[in-house]
């Protein structure tokens, strides 16, 4: 078991970037883990990682023994949940991070209904639109609404989102027709952060009837000036059915005020391009089972409710 444990100190250095950081991920003491660090280059008989006052650096040795060992660890992880039988009664802690507003509208009822098939399940949530590093932060699972740049991770689509135009039936009613993408700027806008002139694009969707030579999506851009900001979209929710003006939002967002009739979407002939929902995790870590069959559960939701077939889960190519 030594040796495990030895190979899973170096695994958490690396990939911590810290020996600090890896001792109080172990409980131990800085101390302890460097001690542990050079009993095992000992033992190897080579440097693994060269190490400065300032800064530290993996060796060609050191990098074959952390690409070799985390191989044998996740098949040692896996070989031991199989004999746990962790698949009949799954416990333990997952830690995820997910957009707040989108966390809170799609995801709390599957969060809650898994918790309730699996109480010895400890969902550690954190609703939260910062950009978290999955690593670094220690999380599990993280959702992200974005393009994703980061070739270490790992992706399993759940859905898509857009941004759509809407504004109540009294601001509507009150003001001038919108047809087109132009005839917004006679109107007050509502917009997202702290940008006072903003640009928003519409692209015009192809119509069943036209000929393929014919669907080349033409994009306005429209410059406005907006009447009212804020970063927290609740409140840009609530300016919108209050009638101070339109507003584009995910369409998540805006999803009940929609449904009640608080608000109505405008410009439906255009739309924004779609942006991917996906649950992410390092290509490099071994994910316990609880947190694979959480993963599967909100991947199975999100198909269940669109009706769609399942992308099949990757196995080492990175997104």
């Amino acid at each position: 078991m030594g040796q495990i444990e030895d190979l899973r100190h170096f695994v958490q250095i690396v990939e911590l970037g810290s020996i600090g950081k890896a001792a109080d991920q172990a409980g131990i003491a800085k101390s302890a883990m460097s001690r542990k660090l050079r009993m095992l280059e000992e033992r190897m008989q080579t440097v693994l990682i060269t190490r400065t006052t300032r800064q530290w650096s993996l060796t060609e040795a050191g990098r074959e023994y952390y690409d070799r060992g985390l191989s044998i660890l996740n098949g040692f992880d896996e070989f031991e949940a199989g004999i746990r039988h962790e698949n009949l009664a799954l416990a333990g802690e997952i830690r995820i991070s997910v957009p707040l507003y989108f966390g809170k509208i799609r995801l709390t009822q599957y969060f809650l209904e898994f918790c309730n098939s699996h109480p010895d399940v400890h969902l550690n949530v954190d609703f939260s639109d910062r950009l978290v590093d999955v690593i670094d932060d220690h999380f599990d699972l993280v959702i992200r609404i974005s393009d994703l740049q980061d070739s270490s991770l790992i992706a399993r689509k759940l859905c898509e989102t857009r941004h759509i135009c809407c504004a109540s039936p009294e601001y509507l009613k009150n003001n001038t027709p919108i047809k087109e993408p132009q005839d917004i700027r006679s109107h007050r806008i509502i917009q997202y952060g702290a940008t006072r002139r903003p640009k928003w694009s519409f692209t015009r969707k192809a119509s069943s009837t036209e000929s393929p030579s014919s669907k080349r999506a033409a994009t306005t851009t429209i410059p406005l000036v907006a009447s009212m900001n804020s970063h927290d979209g609740e409140f840009l929710i609530n300016a919108a059915e209050d009638g101070q003006g339109i507003v584009m939002v995910p369409d998540f967002l805006a999803s009940a005020s929609l449904e009640s009739g608080r608000l109505l979407q405008l410009l439906k002939p255009y739309e924004q391009a779609p942006r991917g929902v996906n649950i992410v995790y390092p290509s490099k870590r071994y994910l316990p089972h609880r947190t694979r069959v959480f993963m599967e559960f909100l991947i199975e939701k999100f198909i269940s409710q669109a009706g769609t077939t399942p992308t099949p889960a990757p196995t080492s190519t990175p997104t």
